[in-house]
């Protein structure tokens, strides 16, 4: 088979790593949405941003199990949905 070079556009590239990050999760049986919106899942960097933490905080958080988190290959990532959740009932339990 050999390799064919094509240009993309931004929204062809990013509904086609949709769809393979969809298939990736499927494959292991996670629960994801059929249409995947680019901001359903979070990387590491972007958990970090949103709370203001460091990426060593993060991965306490993972290794504790206070966020669910979704390996692909090496990398890790988070429902954005899931991330809220977990983090609102963490705040909840503090605050009784």
């Amino acid at each position: 088979m050999g390799t064919i070079f094509t240009s993309l556009n931004v929204e062809e590239l990013t509904e086609i790593l949709k769809k393979c990050i969809y298939e990736a999760f499927s494959s292991k049986n996670k629960e994801i949405p059929k249409e995947i919106s680019s901001d359903d899942l979070l990387n590491i960097e972007d958990i970090q941003k949103i709370f203001n933490v460091s990426k060593v905080t993060v991965h306490k958080w993972k290794k504790k199990g206070l966020i669910p988190f979704y390996k692909m290959n090496r990398k890790v990532y988070f429902k954005k949905s899931e991330v809220i959740d977990s983090m609102s009932h963490k705040k909840r339990k503090m605050e009784v």
